[in-house]
């Protein structure tokens, strides 16, 4: 139901996605949104969570209100118009609004798919970055979205059988008409120092990888158990400032991407 032309207009839509899960999906998103409100102040701010059966974005930022995409979809549309949009809750020290996912499996079940794209375009007209979490998920109700971003952020383990997942990935979005340009890839090495390097996963996936985060030992959990943002917790790290870089980059070449 979503129509080109109304995915051109609005907030940039920046998804995220990977081929297994476990790879930090989520807290990767959520940093990135703090990071583009680090760098543009100005700008209005909203991440989504679309993982089912059961979100996590909520968990990690410490929201622990009771509106959700379930409970949202489930209002009547003229109770969650734009100006009902405008003003999701707002994270404190993550600068940015959030429409958290579901809370539990049983929940996910009564999801009003119809309503996906209007709350998606709601939110398009309402923000100036609209970031999205699917985590792994490819389904009727996510590949309209991944079709229509203006930038896909594909998260890659460092594990063999990951990196292999994320090409037949990247082979069905090329055969879904998906632009290969729109696709920053993450090398998220998340587990441990083990693993391949950012060289021998670009030879599988046979395309270079935009980032490739280093092994945060147990910094990056200690940051979620706080509901903080990495970048908040430990500026002086290094991976923060491949944060801030990363989260630049992506929005810079969403604007590119939306303007050709």
């Amino acid at each position: 139901g979503i129509k080109q032309e109304e995915m051109k207009h609005g907030g940039l839509m920046l998804l995220f996605l990977s081929a297994k899960g476990g790879t930090g999906t989520s807290s990767v998103c959520a940093n990135t949104a703090f990071n583009i409100a680090k760098d543009q102040p100005e700008a209005r701010i909203a991440v989504v969570d679309l993982v089912f059966p059961i979100g996590s974005i909520a968990q990690i930022v410490g929201y622990e209100g009771t509106d959700n995409i379930v409970t949202i979809a489930d209002r009547n549309p003229l109770e969650t118009d734009v100006d009902f949009l405008k003003n999701l809750p707002r994270v404190e020290y993550w600068n940015f609004n959030l429409l958290a996912g579901s809370p539990d499996p049983e929940l996910s079940n009564q999801l009003n798919v119809g309503r996906i794209w209007d709350i998606i375009t709601g939110l398009k007209s309402s923000y100036d970055y609209v970031l999205v979490d699917i985590g792994r998920a490819l389904s009727k109700i996510t590949l309209p979205l991944i079709q229509h971003s203006d930038l896909i952020t594909l998260l890659v383990s460092t594990d063999v059988s990951t990196i292999s997942l994320t090409k037949t990935i990247l082979y069905f979005l090329k055969a879904k008409g998906v632009n290969p340009q729109a696709i920053y890839t993450i090398l998220n090495r998340h587990a441990s120092l083990e693993g391949l390097s950012k060289k021998e996963a670009e030879t599988i996936l046979g395309r270079n990888v935009n980032t490739a985060i280093p092994y945060l030992g147990t910094n990056f959990g200690f940051a979620n158990s706080q509901h903080r943002p990495f970048t908040l917790k430990f500026p002086n790290d290094t991976a923060s400032i491949i944060f801030h870089d990363s989260a630049r980059e992506m929005a810079n070449l969403a604007k590119k991407i939306r303007s050709q």
